[in-house]
């Protein structure tokens, strides 16, 4: 790896620091604002040297001098003020407020602007509020902290990033993740693969949060259309630390703790004589309404003695091997009939220990940053190294970084800046447990009903010896040797956490290169060259005695990804003041290239058991696999701002961007203006005291976005193969070389104001529209391939945005403050695709999104829920029921001959509009109506909360988040309750089941267990759907600041500890339904549940 990785590895500027010697004496003093309240942080430096110190808590602050030289104070917000020491030892200083300084800055695209000047929507967040938070990396510490971005964590493995959503969805089948900018170089954050699909390669974990001096959220088209194609779905700017003048430090953090699980997960039966009394009743239910056993329907009595006598048997489909009879008694006489429960007085051989007790448990979690930072009046440096070790509460999971980081700024001459950012990274995450099928460890715990023990056990319930790795043996079911398991037999996922492995080792380079001269006055040129170099080594590896591998005799998957990146920007600058006039101008090129690499080996037949290297493995019984994509994009912009007087704003932006993608469609063409008035800056309201800042907004721009489809739409491609050991080909896609750019107008309009000192205040409206969506159409079977990537339908995505602080409270020793944000989202798709069938927009396309349980149709968000609506159970029987829409044609309300039955109501209604359309209950689920129920997955408002504040040196903060008004489909609840075709053998069950119907008249939603005997029961209908309404509380923080008495006897010029927690408490419909771990809401199969953190922390700077 090193020759690929030298050319991005130059020199460094070399900062030399000069130190003189005199006579020194200790100065020191008390700083206070203008209020005459102590300024803490202030900066005090001895002009023309390097020794420097800051004020602490109560504002002191001491620092040698000789007489004669100036002591220079800085803060932000107010004046910078020298003083000459002289013959007293103690200089006090009141500063005094600087208005123009106090304008916040923020970072926008290609440079930087002021709250004030600003005409679009950004939210900074700033580094102290990242560091609050355990989390490797920054999308997951952005949830809650800007209205409008929704923050999903898809998983609690150490190490993975969250899915980042700005302003609702961007795309329904291309990309909706946002840009994201590292210190001015757009970073590559996905691997897209042959087929366009767009995969999370978990580059973001490359920045450590530490290293991060601020994030800025770009939201509306004024600040994201800059970015062109690539601005579409939000602007996410991470800008790291650098160095100040004769400012050195150095910052030691370390915090320690650990991961467990806090957040309930489903509430499932725990009790083995409960679980084994519904296996008997589900065996009972099933003789009485079959007589499969018996030949007798209906009999009881019959029904009741069969299943005792048939409650463990050999055939693992329908009995239980007698080998899992935990109790001292035969499983013919283990249930009482009369109660269907285990009768009194049965004991127990052995008490089986829970796969969720194995293998969850809480783990530690350890990180360590050590920074520097300082420089002279010429150059400026900030180095770190940092560590983590973030082990997950699930057996052998974990996420191991080691990271380094220097950015260098050097004023070479008075016209001429150079600067470097570079940042390495090495990972290694381990995931093991977590695979997709039967022996994933999570679905295992949730499913595995608890007669069913980790461990093996003899005849007489004692643990058995593994011949193999020692310790007890694990019970794998027939695997074992012992007895045949009905759920996922032959398979142990705590085995396969164990004696198995899956993980990927990483390297990451991120580098920045930038220069800027001063050409004339007002005029500057900047270039930067910005290059990301990762490797990805993906190993999976199963042992030869156990598990999958048996087979195989032992396997290994290795696959590898590399990707190249680089970006080279050339900017041209040109400021001009005159009068009350102020202009800002740039051109720019860009020019960015991404290289993409993928290969993958499978190999069979271990020579030494769990050996991880590919000689170790003799037999390769499929063709290794391998491909490299290509994609460059060349960009010309320029942009202009204008200000008159500080009350009116103009701004406005175009840019081409040309992308390789498309063949016939190369270029598009994108751009923005905005306008605001700071309507407080008008004379009218110069003796105003109580609105202290008003400003008006309003913007339109056009985005656009190339991802979600193949680098190479214009040409034909094709999978090579073997076949028969001959090369053979086969149609992979079908090129379309008129595709082009999925394209975004965003309309905005909105208000920031501040009341007094009491409020700060940010209301957005925007609407917006993309076109050209990209969507796949099935071609005919002839072609040989199934679809073609075309661009069809427009969406809209529309919404309110708040962000509230209420400074409540604010004294000299104690302040309190409230923030509030939130969003509204409408979501619709204004023209659906084209039906090749009619040439016309689509009625209606079902069974899309995820789990197929949508359906597109105008005027209809793409989320809206269309499926049949579930009527209950029947109170007589206990079956369950849906509803069945029909056209009522002689009105009697009831369905019989010469009545129509609809299959799907949406279509019917468009070719029929005067029928009469009645429902009624039926129990054939074939039967029951497609329709859509008036839910959607899109909440109707969702957000966040937090208190801050700090009484004296202590100082404490909580965010919730929250959302209200969704719907989401709780697959893993429905497998929970029932078996699809009423079984219950071998899956555990949710306690709901215990409001299962039993007898004629119970009035429930549950239906009765039965054996094999329901079919459907848990087949897609409104039973399962599930408010997504919570609230999370996701992070706390109490710390507490040493004074200056304190630090100045421990020689540090700062001194913080602080315990913290993150994703302590969830409270939504149901336990274990985490709603915001998907992009719908819908609850994940398999899923690693979030992470719930507690640390200790000390940071000591010097």
């Amino acid at each position: 790896m090193k020759s690929k990785l030298t050319w991005m590895l130059t020199p460094l500027l070399v900062l030399c620091m000069s130190f003189s010697s005199a006579q020194e004496k200790t100065i020191s003093g008390n700083v206070t604002d203008q209020n005459g309240l102590p300024l803490p942080g202030v900066s005090i430096v001895v002009v023309g040297t390097s020794s420097g110190t800051q004020t602490d808590f109560d504002g002191n602050y001491a620092i040698t001098a000789d007489v004669g030289q100036v002591l220079r104070f800085s803060y932000i917000g107010q004046k910078t003020a020298n003083r000459t020491v002289g013959a007293s030892d103690t200089i006090n200083l009141q500063m005094e407020e600087d208005a123009e300084a106090l304008e916040e800055v923020v970072v926008v695209g290609y440079g930087t602007s002021t709250k004030q000047a600003f005409s679009g929507t950004a939210k900074t967040v700033t580094a102290e509020d990242i560091e609050l938070k355990n989390f490797s990396n920054v999308t997951q510490a952005l949830a809650g902290e800007a209205a409008g971005v929704t923050v999903i964590n898809t998983t609690g493995q150490p190490g993975s990033t969250s899915t980042i959503r700005i302003r609702g969805f961007g795309s329904v089948n291309g990309n909706r993740a946002p840009l994201y900018v590292v210190d001015g170089v757009p970073l590559t954050t996905s691997f897209t693969d042959g087929d366009g699909d767009i995969n999370n390669d978990s580059s973001l974990n490359a920045i450590n949060p530490s290293d991060i001096k601020s994030t800025t959220i770009l939201k509306d088209a004024t600040a994201t259309a800059i970015y062109g194609s690539r601005g579409a779905n939000g602007v996410v700017l991470i800008t790291t630390k650098s160095g100040s003048a004769n400012e050195n430090y150095i910052e030691v953090d370390v915090r320690t703790g650990i991961n467990t699980q806090l957040i309930p997960r489903y509430e499932t039966i725990s009790s083995p004589e409960e679980s084994i009394g519904l296996i008997w009743e589900a065996k009972r239910n099933r003789e009485l309404l079959t007589g499969d056993g018996t030949g007798a329907v209906g009999d009881l009595a019959a029904a009741n003695t069969f299943a005792s006598d048939n409650l463990f048997g050999t055939v693992a489909t329908s009995f239980l091997d007698p080998g899992y009879n935990l109790w001292d008694t035969p499983g013919a006489n283990l249930i009482d009939p009369a109660t269907g429960q285990v009768r009194s007085g049965v004991g127990r051989r052995y008490t089986p220990e829970t796969f969720e007790e194995v293998a969850f448990n809480p783990a530690f979690r350890t990180e360590a940053n050590l920074k520097m930072g300082g420089g002279s009046e010429k150059g400026r440096f900030y180095a770190s190294v940092g560590y983590l070790d973030d082990q997950g509460f699930a057996i052998r999971t974990s996420f191991r970084r080691y990271n380094a980081r220097l950015n260098v700024n050097s004023d070479v001459k008075d016209w001429l800046n150079l600067g470097a950012n570079i940042g390495y990274t090495y990972s290694e995450t381990v995931n093991n447990g977590q695979t997709v099928g039967s022996e994933n460890v999570f679905e295992f715990a949730n499913k595995t009903q608890p007669i069913f023990p980790v461990f093996l056990r003899d005849d007489d319930g004692n643990f058995v010896p593994d011949p193999i790795f020692g310790g007890n043996q694990l019970d794998y079911g027939s695997a074992s040797g012992f007895r045949s398991r009905p759920n996922a037999d032959n398979l142990n996922p705590v085995g396969s956490a164990l004696f198995d492995f899956n993980g990927t080792d990483r390297h990451e380079i991120i580098t920045s290169f930038n220069l800027t001269a001063k050409l004339a006055k007002g005029l500057t040129a900047e270039s930067i060259f910005g290059a990301q170099y990762s490797n990805n080594v993906f190993k999976s590896i199963s042992n030869q005695f156990y598990g999958t591998g048996v087979s195989n005799e032992g396997d290994l998957t290795q696959s590898e990804r590399e990707s190249i990146t680089v970006n080279f920007l050339q900017l041209l600058r040109y400021q001009k003041e005159f009068g009350l006039h102020s202009f800002e101008a740039l051109v720019a090129h860009e020019s960015n290239y991404l290289k993409q690499s993928f290969n993958s080996v499978f190999k069979t037949k271990a020579i030494i058991p769990g050996g991880d290297q590919l000689d170790n493995y003799i037999v390769a019984p499929n063709q290794a696999t391998g491909r490299s994509v290509a994609r460059s994009l060349d960009s010309y912009f320029s942009q202009l701002n204008y200000n008159y007087d500080n009350k009116y704003f103009l701004t406005g932006s175009v840019r081409r961007d040309g992308s390789s993608r498309f063949a016939n469609n190369k270029w598009g063409t994108f751009g923005s203006i905005g306008a605001s008035w700071v309507v407080s800056n008008e004379d009218f309201l110069s003796n105003n005291d109580f609105l202290n800042f008003l400003k008006v907004k309003a913007s339109w721009g056009r985005t656009g976005d190339e991802q979600g489809v193949p680098f190479f739409t214009g040409i034909n491609t094709f999978l090579v193969t073997n076949v028969g050991g001959e090369f053979a080909v086969a149609p992979e896609l079908f090129a379309n070389p008129n595709l082009t750019w999925e394209t975004a107008q965003q309309y905005q309009v909105g208000v920031e104001f501040g009341l007094g000192n009491f409020l700060d205040a940010t209301v957005d409206y925007f609407i917006k529209d993309t076109d050209n969506l990209f969507f796949s159409r099935r071609n005919a079977p002839s072609t040989g391939v199934a679809i073609i990537n075309v661009n069809d339908g427009e969406l809209r995505n529309s919404g309110l945005e708040f962000d509230l602080t209420a400074h409540i409270l604010k004294t000299e020793k104690a302040s309190l403050d409230f923030t509030i944000n939130g969003a509204f989202l409408g979501n619709e798709l204004l023209t659906t695709p084209i039906d090749p069938e009619t040439g016309e927009p689509a009625i209606i396309n079902e069974g899309v999104g995820p789990g197929g349980h949508y359906a597109f149709a105008e005027g209809r968000s793409i989320f809206d829920f269309y499926m049949r609506e579930y009527a209950g159970v029947d109170p007589e029987d206990g079956f369950p029921q849906w509803n069945r829409y029909f056209d009522d044609v002689n009105g009697n309300g009831t369905f019989d001959d010469g009545d129509t039955s609809i299959q799907s109501l949406t279509p019917f209604l468009a070719e029929n509009p005067d029928a009469n359309v009645v429902s009624e209950a039926t129990k054939t689920y074939a039967d029951a109506t497609l329709k859509f129920v008036d839910e959607s997955s899109i909440p109707v408002v969702q957000g966040a909360f937090r208190l801050n504040a700090t009484i004296h040196r202590f100082n404490l903060s909580t965010q919730f988040t929250y959302s209200l008004g969704g719907t989401a489909y709780d697959g893993q609840y429905a497998e929970l309750i029932h078996d699809n075709n009423g079984g219950i053998l071998g899956t555990n069950r949710h306690v709901d089941v215990r409001n299962r119907w039993r007898q004629p008249g119970d009035i429930t939603d549950v239906p009765l267990i039965a054996d094999r005997v329901i079919p459907n029961i848990t087949s897609r209908s409104t039973r399962f759907l599930t408010s997504t309404d919570f609230i999370a509380l996701n992070n706390v923080v109490l710390g507490y600041t040493f004074s200056g008495d304190v630090l100045k006897q421990l020689g540090m010029s700062g001194l913080n500890m602080y315990v913290s927690g993150d994703n302590l408490f969830v409270k939504s419909a149901r336990d274990g339904f985490i709603p915001f771990t998907s992009e719908t809401g819908n609850s994940v199969r398999r899923l690693f549940p979030p992470l719930t953190t507690f640390t200790f922390g000390v940071k000591a700077k010097f």
